[in-house]
């Protein structure tokens, strides 16, 4: 059996600083929904005002995703539980 130190990865100083951050990140926003919902709806109002084509074009790849993985799964889904 190989020793178990071999087997962990070593990070560098940079690298282990990087993670710990985004840690932090995403702990300060599960703590902090409002701010973050509300910070998310700023970034999309100023897009729609000072780019509105790449606007559509974000809003076009949300119902293509939508309409080619989310709602085939979902029919799938109620097509498993109607014959259950």
């Amino acid at each position: 059996m190989e020793n178990t130190i071999d087997l962990i990865i070593k990070l560098t100083p940079a690298e282990r600083m990087y993670k710990n951050h985004l840690k932090n990140v995403s702990r300060y926003q599960k703590k902090n929904p409002e701010k973050m919902k509300l910070k998310n709806k700023k970034h999309f109002d100023k897009i729609k005002e000072e780019d509105p084509d790449r606007y559509f074009e974000m809003l076009e790849r949300k119902r293509e995703y939508y309409n080619t993985i989310v709602k085939p799964k979902l029919e799938a889904k109620k097509k498993q539980n109607i014959r259950a």
